[in-house]
């Protein structure tokens, strides 16, 4: 997959969609979906018209969305301008830690790394090999340090695509155990059949060899770093906490004033779990790296519980009125834009995760089958 600038290839193409597309609910205007990074268009050649991009059909558009916020659209337009400079904004949270902030999706998801005393540990590798090729040349700017492990907080390609980048570099890498299970077969439902490449890569994504049930320590001379297992928006995520610098790398457990993917979620576990962190020991003198959204502290941990908290509610209530399809979605959408109108992908994705909402209170939601914890 190449990144690429989303308004660099809607500035060099026009879009057209089919007249029945133009009054969908969900997606609203054209020009916000060209800006949206919560749908894949797998247009290819086949579809381009000149300067502009057609799609023939409504059935072909919605067979092609995804319900999930990764970010790869701009994989679907080849020959899109590449924004200039890095595709994250690299950040010292603290002495020899720091985040990589993603830069207008072009990096997919945040990733960051920790030096200690003889080592360096990574966390994620974003969802574009390439991106995960600049946080390298960046880290060997800073220190001639070996990377001695990469730690994927969970599957989801926008978090893992680079893996290979790192073991090459001599990484191990480490997971929880369910990631093993999942980072070859999952990834494949974000991409059409049509998307060879993207599911080749898929194919070749190095799995973690290192596996966690709960909890991990690595030490790197004087400085630990200690991995926890803490579930919610897949059944195999982790967190890295940084105890000396006060740092944790939440992954996908937080989502900074963004709308979340709830795909493989369960929000009641998920709320759990971000009830358990905000009750840590100091836990309000703690920096929170997010897998979505800038860095974080306390109070917007537990504004993103809120979130789910309402989002939860306010499906409840809906379908405790008989409200299904699009009723369900008009019928719960006021109240949470009413609180969180100005989060990141509020206008597709909130909609677009109320009927998973519903799947999961209905008990009728698919999500991937964990692994049994391994016991001596």
């Amino acid at each position: 997959m190449e990144p690429g600038s989303f308004a660099g290839a809607f500035q060099r193409f026009k879009l057209i969609l089919p007249d029945e597309l133009h009054g969908d609910p969900v997606l609203g205007r054209v020009g916000k979906l060209a800006m949206s990074n919560s749908y894949i268009m797998a247009i290819g050649a086949d579809h381009r018209q000149g300067d502009n991009w057609v799609l023939p059909c409504p059935e072909e558009f919605r067979v092609i969305r995804i319900s999930v916020a990764l970010p790869l659209l701009a994989a679907a337009f080849q020959g899109a301008t590449p924004a200039p400079g890095p595709p994250f904004t690299l950040k010292q949270v603290a002495p020899g830690i720091y985040a990589a902030i993603d830069r207008d999706t072009r990096a997919g998801a945040n990733a960051g790394f920790v030096i200690g005393d003889d080592g360096v540990v990574i966390v994620d590798s974003f969802q574009f090999p390439e991106a995960a090729e600049s946080l390298l040349a960046a880290i060997r700017r800073l220190t001639p340090l070996p990377v001695r492990y990469l730690i994927n907080t969970h599957y989801h390609i926008d978090h893992v695509a680079g893996n290979a980048v790192f073991q090459r570099a001599g990484a191990r890498l480490i997971g929880q155990r369910n990631v093993a299970a999942w980072i070859n077969t999952e990834n494949l439902k974000f991409f059409t059949v049509d998307q060879a490449r993207e599911r080749a890569l898929v194919a070749t994504i190095p799995s973690p060899d290192l596996l966690v049930d709960q909890r991990l320590t690595i030490r790197l001379g004087g400085r630990r770093l200690e991995l926890e297992a803490a579930p919610g928006h897949t059944g195999g995520d982790l967190i890295v906490v940084v105890p000396d610098a006060r740092v944790i790398f939440c992954g996908d457990l937080i989502w900074r004033r963004w709308v979340p993917s709830l795909i493989d979620a369960t929000v009641s576990t998920w709320t759990a779990s971000l009830e358990a962190l905000q009750r840590r020991p100091d836990a309000a003198t703690f920096t929170y790296v997010p897998g979505q959204g800038e860095v974080a502290t306390l109070a917007d941990v537990g504004e993103f519980g809120r979130y789910l908290a309402d989002l939860s509610a306010a499906v409840l209530a809906a379908t405790g009125l008989g409200a299904t399809g699009d009723d369900l979605v008009a019928a719960a959408l006021p109240p949470l834009k009413a609180k969180y109108a100005g989060w990141t992908e509020f206008e597709h994705g909130a909609a677009r995760e109320i009927p998973l909402m519903a799947a999961e209170l209905a008990g009728t939601k698919r999500v991937p089958r964990g692994l049994p914890a391994e016991h001596p």
